[in-house]
């Protein structure tokens, strides 16, 4: 299957081929507040809470004007399509006067970061805010933003050839294998349910999360908990996929020797496009290279990731 990216330039391609007709505006856009937005113009300049919204618009072939930080460092896995962007600041505590000095059109936010502050953001701009856990909320979410931004016909061709690779690489992947995705929050590992985007993923690629669904159904439920490291031995997972936010070691514990994953070499320290996979190019990155990780004589390692956002064996240190 061609790239995401490819099926795109060909939308775009056709687009320019035939009459084309401006996206109407005003328009109405309802976000995950469930308030109707009204975007009165095409958006020139657009600031990111969150990397969404930047990866939307690169994805798109455009560049974000600001974006917020996670771990005070912006996501690697954009890699140079996000320089030059103001930074606003860590996403959890948006910069409220740069952003103001920025003065967007148009703000793209998560909601659970921005809601303490929605009033002050939509008397900066038009701001749109989303729920980013599941699958449903990326599909969705690209497809109101990509409308408010005038490419609504972009936005559905992103998430259709998605599912399309989705539906592909599920069909491909042979199953049997084990996992549990974890994110570090300083020495504590929390592990994800079944509902967030990524374990989502990695089921659809035949791998059983032993982490599990949620006890608290959605909507509302938590999309991870905290798991203890004797759990994680009594888990025992093939394979350990982890996030933190530093590049450095992870703490060491007798426990870590005594997992599998570890002992094989399948153990990995993956960058923040699996904690925020809900763009168009994270969750495409996420699946490719999740696919790789879970079945390597199946799928090829992906050489468009860039280097510091690729998974690397975790490593341990006191």
């Amino acid at each position: 299957m061609k790239p995401i990216r490819s099926t795109l330039a060909a939308v775009l391609a056709l687009a320019a081929l035939g009459p084309a007709r401006a996206q109407d505006y005003p328009l109405s856009i309802v976000d995950d507040r469930g308030k109707q937005v009204t975007v009165a113009a095409r958006p020139a300049s657009v600031a990111s809470v969150s990397t969404f919204g930047a990866d939307l618009l690169a994805a798109l072939g455009r560049k974000v004007d600001g974006l917020s930080t996670l771990n005070n460092k912006q996501s690697a896995f954009l890699g140079e399509r996000t320089a030059g962007a103001v930074n606003l600041g860590e996403v959890h505590e948006t910069n409220l006067e740069v952003l103001t000095r920025l003065d967007p059109d148009l703000i793209i936010g998560l909601r659970t970061y921005t809601e303490p502050f929605e009033k002050k953001f939509e008397e900066i701009g038009t701001f749109l805010a989303f729920d980013l856990i599941t699958l449903d909320d990326s599909l969705h979410a690209i497809a109101r933003a990509a409308a408010a931004l005038g490419q609504a016909a972009e936005g559905e061709a992103l998430n259709a050839a998605f599912l399309a690779r989705l539906d592909e690489y599920a069909a491909r992947a042979p199953g049997g294998v084990s996992v549990v995705f974890l994110w570090h929050w300083a020495d504590v590992p929390f592990a994800y349910y079944d509902h967030h985007l990524t374990p989502h993923l990695l089921r659809r690629l035949g791998a059983a999360n032993l982490q599990g669904a949620s006890p608290t159904p959605p909507p509302g439920a938590p999309d991870s908990a905290a798991i203890t490291l004797e759990t994680l031995i009594s888990l025992d997972p093939d394979v350990i996929i982890s996030f933190k936010g530093d590049d450095g070691p992870f703490v060491d514990h007798p426990a870590w020797p005594r997992l599998k994953a570890v002992r094989s070499g399948r153990a990995w320290h993956v960058g923040d496009q699996y904690v925020m996979p809900h763009g168009p190019i994270a969750r495409d990155m996420v699946l490719r290279e999740a696919a790789h990780l879970l079945y390597p004589a199946h799928f090829p390692a992906p050489d468009d990731i860039p280097p510091a956002a690729r998974a690397r064996a975790m490593r341990f240190a006191r």
